[in-house]
């Protein structure tokens, strides 16, 4: 979103510099260029975005659904007992939840998302260069 809203900045002061500059040079091209490339492949992100949610959002509710079934169906047509089904209803909740902490805390870790786009290295770095300031902060002021 930030890209796309820069690019429509930068297209826009790069036609109002038109207007102003009667002789211009291929570096008003160049940046028209760039800017209808980052456009196109700003389309191509929010498509597969979209594509992606719409694919998550189906397989949820397709998940859900069967979950809902396999429930309705398990305490609908079995001849358990009240207390059997009371308990397997608290069973299958505890397990569910455990299982929901489980894979959130797996998914949403700060370190996964560090893995996923490389940034382990720049993190790294970031280390490095502060310890570096810090060292010549404090050998400055002894």
């Amino acid at each position: 979103m930030k890209k796309t809203l820069w690019a429509f900045l930068l297209l826009w002061i790069s036609s109002a510099v038109k207007g102003l500059q009667a002789n211009q040079g291929g570096h008003v091209e160049l940046t028209r260029l760039k800017m209808s490339l980052m456009y196109v492949r700003a389309i191509k992100t929010f498509r597969l975005l979209f594509m992606s949610l719409l694919g998550v959002g189906i397989c949820m509710v397709l998940l859900f659904t069967g979950l809902i079934l396999f429930h309705v169906s398990l305490f609908l047509y079995t001849t358990w007992s009240m207390e059997t089904k009371l308990l397997v209803g608290f069973l299958s909740s505890a397990v569910y939840l455990l299982a929901t902490l489980i894979i959130f805390s797996q998914v949403f870790a700060p370190e996964k998302w560090l893995e996923i786009f490389h940034a382990h290295g720049l993190i790294e770095h970031l280390k490095e260069e502060a310890v570096a300031r810090q060292g010549k902060s404090e050998s400055t002021n002894h």
